[in-house]
């Protein structure tokens, strides 16, 4: 699953995979900006068939920080 979130996120943010971790976040990639933060979240929930609520994204720090959501449908 890890794995396929950080797939998911790199194709989002048009980086390599390797470049991500569990520990990554918008602080760590000078691409990942708050618009790069939607994308991410848009990414996701379409590729994982999940909702994440609006007033969470703010919340979301790493890429860990999006496990808790997946698996869990809209």
């Amino acid at each position: 699953m890890v794995e396929k979130l950080i797939e998911t996120i790199a194709r989002a943010l048009r980086v390599p995979p390797s470049t991500l971790t569990p520990e990554t976040g918008p602080g760590d990639l000078q691409v990942w900006d708050s618009l790069a933060q939607i994308n991410v979240v848009s990414e996701i929930e379409a590729e994982f068939g999940v909702s994440i609520p609006f007033e969470q994204v703010a919340e979301i720090q790493h890429v860990r920080d999006f496990l808790p959501y997946l698996g869990k449908t809209s």
